[in-house]
Formats: C-alpha cells, structure tokens, sequence
C-alpha cells in the first residue's frame, strides 16, 4: 500500500469515528470531508473504503439516534465503492438498520441503499458499447450472481413486510401511509420492484414456455404495427410497464386508450382484442412477474 493510500484510509477511519460520536456541527464537517475526498482522491478512496465494514459493527454501540442516522447517512459513497464485492454484508446491514425505530435513521438507511440497487441493476444489464457487443465470460458470471442476490434481496423484504404488516392502514398508496417500519420496508420494496430488472427476474428464475414466447412476440410485433398507425405518443415498452404495474383488471381499459384512435366499432373491437392478448400473455407484478396465462398453466 502507498503511503498516500495509507493517509486517505486513515483519514477516513477518522471521519467515520466523527459521525459515530462527534456533535451535529462535527459529523456535518466529516460528511463534507469524505465527500472531498471522493472527488479528489476518488481512487485511493476506493482502495481504503474497506475500511467502512469495520464499522458496521459498531453501529449498535452508539448513543445518539442523531449519531447513528449521521454514520448511516455517510456511509453512502462506501456503499457505492463496496456494494458489488460485499453485497451480502450491506445488504444485511440495510435490512437491519431499515427496521430502526427511529425514522431519521430508517430514512437515512433508505437513501444509502439506493447503491445496492445500483450495483443490482448495473450487473445484471451492464451498458455495452458499442450496441450489441458480447459480454465477458466475468460479466456473465456477474450477470447470473446479481440475479440470484436481486431475487433474495427482494425476498427478504417481502418476508419483513409481511411480519410487520399490521394491516391497519387503509390508504392506496405507500407515500400516504404514516411513518413506520412498515412504510420504510415498503418504500424500499417499491423501489426494487419497480424496474424493468425486476421484470427480467422470472424469466431467469423459471424458463417462459416457447409458446408463450411466441406468442408474446406475435403480440408485440402487431402492438409496434398499431402504435405505429395511431401515430401514439406511446412505445410498447410503456404498453409493457402499464400491463406490469396494473393495481385491477380496469386498468386494461388504460392500455385500449394507448392503442385507440378513435375509429370506428369494429377498429375499437380489434384494439380490444389486441390489449387483451397483451394483458393476458404479459408479466404481471402482482402475479410475481408471470403473465396470466402462465399462471393458469401452472394449475
């Protein structure tokens, strides 16, 4: 190791042990101090960011609810450099720290495991350029790691929802609910599913039927040929997104209107049938990403 990589990592030992016990004006200072350092020593930062594991550990020890939100928001750029190699520790850590009584901490939890979603989705669908290029024998293994660690991570929030699901809320939507450990699990299940990565997990955990891809092509390629004569503001990835995130069998009256141009009975009657046969062999999030036909083949 560097002399240089030396200082940058005792330095961030140091900063990190400030947001553990320094005061609000202290732990502030530190924030803008490992910031820096990212910008102007972003790669010895990356050498010396190990050193964030260390105090995982120690979370527990500290007094101050204002402290352990401070190192839980700090912690951010860690999570950037470490969450591809040590996605398991932070992921263990977020499911922990996410259940905190406290909402400044759960919050701060929240926004800093916005990286593990980053490394997920980066790994699982890496940009490659130029378009169409073949991926590495270690980004294929990469690919199929994340896949894994996306499906489990999502598990595991699902299993914590349902154990501190009361049920005692009765709005429609997540931002509406009051502050809870509920709310914060259920924000960050909503942003993990959300994305079109989570779209692509069933696929690769359980193989589509061929004749269900067939038939999901044939049904895309008419959906591009009328989107493309109603001139629609509309792709077919939004006709996908729209079919995925449906709450209730109205919102197919929703992707008629995308496809729709106002013609006459018998335009209207196709268009119909068309959104119904995308409704019916597209994935579903409530259906855990499986289409309904699949679904009724599994009966």
């Amino acid at each position: 190791m560097s002399r240089q990589n030396q200082k940058i990592e005792k330095e961030l030992r140091r900063l990190l042990s400030v947001l553990m016990a320094g005061s609000r004006e202290e732990f502030k200072k530190a924030k803008k101090g490992i910031e820096t350092l990212w910008h102007r020593e972003t790669e010895a930062f990356k050498a010396g960011a190990h050193v964030a594991l260390e105090f995982l550990q120690k979370f527990d020890r500290i007094g101050p609810v204002v402290n352990k939100a401070a190192l839980v928001s700090g912690l951010s750029l860690f999570f950037l450099v470490l969450a591809d190699d040590h996605f398991e520790i932070l992921k263990n850590f977020t499911l922990k720290v996410i259940r905190h009584p406290n909402g400044h901490v759960r919050e701060a939890m929240r926004k800093t495991a916005e990286w593990l979603y980053v490394s997920l989705t980066a790994r699982m669908d890496p940009f490659m350029y130029p378009k169409g290029k073949k991926l590495t024998d270690k980004q294929r293994d990469e690919q199929i790691k994340a896949h894994k660690q996306y499906e489990h991570y999502v598990r595991d929030i699902k299993a914590l929802i349902d154990q501190y699901d009361t049920g005692d809320e009765n709005t429609e939507y997540v931002d509406e609910m009051k502050p809870s450990v509920n709310k914060s699990l259920q924000q960050l299940w909503g942003r993990l599913t959300e994305s079109r990565s989570y779209q692509k997990l069933p696929e690769a955990a359980k193989p589509v039927p061929s004749e269900t891809l067939l038939k999901r092509k044939q049904i895309e390629e008419e959906l591009v040929k009328q989107l493309r004569v109603t001139e629609s503001i509309f792709s077919l990835q939004d006709v996908k997104d729209a079919i995925f995130h449906e709450k209730n069998s109205n919102d197919l009256m929703k992707v008629v209107a995308m496809l729709d141009r106002g013609g006459d009975t018998s335009e209207l009657d196709t268009i119909l049938e068309l959104a119904t046969n995308a409704w019916n062999y597209f994935p579903h999030k409530i259906l855990n990403g499986l289409s309904p036909a699949e679904k009724l083949s599994d009966y």
